[in-house]
């Protein structure tokens, strides 16, 4: 039956869409997707009537939702007979439809992000990252690559692939694809590159990046809001070198990005109890962004001391150890004052981190995510920093919670706070 239904909707969208024929992005990637996704929709919100994939909608189910407009709410009944029938009442008769679709593509299996391509016809592709996630099912990184380079070589010659040329496996596309390309990152020789990325307060005292971005002759500064990490500006740069492609002026991009709000768990700055700071990278995990998110905490402004706690990284297989190692390794690296490591798997980065140096005194263990909450909330003083971060099985955002400022507007500023997930 849930075949049967899902078959349904899927004929369904693909139906509207040809019906309506909005321009379409495609966003994709290894992680980076769902904050990409929102910048770009910010920016080019400034010039279309546009939608954007709710949440990270990104799967057989949440893109034929999003192609349709059936709501992100209430049971799963009601959202499917609301989604039927919005789809047949956008068939029957002419009802107002978006201009342009900004979709989130994610790929657990080989096959994910072909199928999903035959809902629609992209315009744009953006690929964010390619590397080591759900390993289990795709075994290697050349999988991995296979499948989401799909959303960059699949567009005909009219289309346009916005490729983060910082990420080596992305950077393959600009000789594969058969579209015209805008290239984006830190390197010499993008297209739209970030020429300064650094911490930065606004004027409300809220923490944020401050990027320098440079597109040919132009060079104009842009404060990102509520988010920490040299890798959270790729959002934003993905989204300007999209913007570039549409023709988009300066001043709709930088007040894109002024509105653009990151999503619940993906590098966000919280304050926390006792005057601490919050980062809150609790969404989900890699042993890249692992690597990336501890990169940032470095860089982060701290009166006190800077904890790292994180929870265990899956779907990784026979890697599991070895990346869990190399994050001890970066814990060590990068001068973190105390690890609170997660979770059975996150042991073995405790362990790699105590063989390389770290005091035993500043390194501490847990079963639990809400076990961890509690100890940390004992541990900090005024002035500390916290990164926290580990994959969904983890459940990391009950850390955040326990240390959070505002736990009243948990709902609001957390993923995973929904019925289901409060219910487990």
């Amino acid at each position: 039956m849930r075949q049967l239904a899902l078959g349904l909707l899927r004929r369904l969208s693909r139906r509207v869409f040809k019906r309506y024929q909005p321009q379409v992005v495609v966003i994709t990637g290894s992680y980076g997707k769902t904050s990409t996704k929102d910048a770009v929709a910010a920016v080019l919100r400034q010039a279309y009537v546009l939608r954007s994939s709710p949440k990270s909608f990104n799967n057989e189910y949440g893109v034929p939702f999003t192609v349709i407009g059936a709501p992100d709410a209430g049971h799963p009944i009601v959202r499917w007979s609301m989604a039927f029938w919005l789809a047949f009442k956008l068939l029957v008769s002419r009802q107002p439809y978006p201009s342009v679709l900004v979709l989130e593509f994610g790929g657990d299996k080989p096959g994910d992000i072909k199928d999903l391509l035959k809902l629609v016809v992209a315009d744009i592709g953006v690929v964010t990252s390619i590397g080591p996630t759900h390993l289990e099912r795709y075994k290697s990184v050349a999988t991995v690559y296979a499948e989401e380079s799909l959303v960059a070589t699949t567009l005909n010659q009219h289309g346009w692939a916005i490729l983060n040329c910082d990420d080596p496996f992305v950077r393959r596309l600009c000789e594969q694809s058969p579209c015209r390309i805008v290239s984006y990152g830190f390197s010499a020789g993008v297209a739209v590159r970030c020429m300064d990325a650094a911490p930065a307060q606004g004027s409300k005292g809220e923490w944020g990046m401050m990027l320098k971005i440079r597109f040919g002759q132009d060079e104009f500064p842009v404060f990102l809001p509520g988010v920490t990490g040299r890798h959270s500006a790729y959002a934003a740069l993905a989204a300007v070198a999209t913007a570039v492609a549409l023709h988009l002026d300066e001043v709709e991009i930088t007040q894109g990005l002024q509105e653009y709000d990151p999503p619940p768990g993906r590098m966000r700055v919280l304050p926390g109890i006792k005057r601490t700071w919050l980062i809150d990278d609790s969404y989900n995990s890699s042993p890249d962004a692992g690597v990336a998110a501890i990169d940032a905490l470095r860089e982060f402004p701290a009166e006190g001391k800077r904890y790292a706690v994180l929870g265990d990284m899956v779907d990784l297989g026979s890697a599991t150890e070895s990346s869990h190692r190399r994050v001890g390794q970066e814990i060590v690296d990068e001068d973190v004052d105390v690890f609170v490591a997660v979770g059975e798997s996150m042991q073995a980065a405790a362990s790699e981190a105590r063989a390389r140096g770290m005091p035993k005194d500043r390194i501490f263990t847990f079963n639990d995510a809400a076990t961890a909450g509690r100890a940390v909330q004992d541990m900090i003083k005024e002035g500390d920093v916290v990164l926290v971060k580990g994959s969904q099985v983890s459940r990391m955002e009950k850390v955040v919670k326990e240390l959070m400022a505002e736990p009243e507007r948990a709902g609001e500023l957390l993923v995973r706070q929904d019925a289901r997930w409060l219910r487990t």
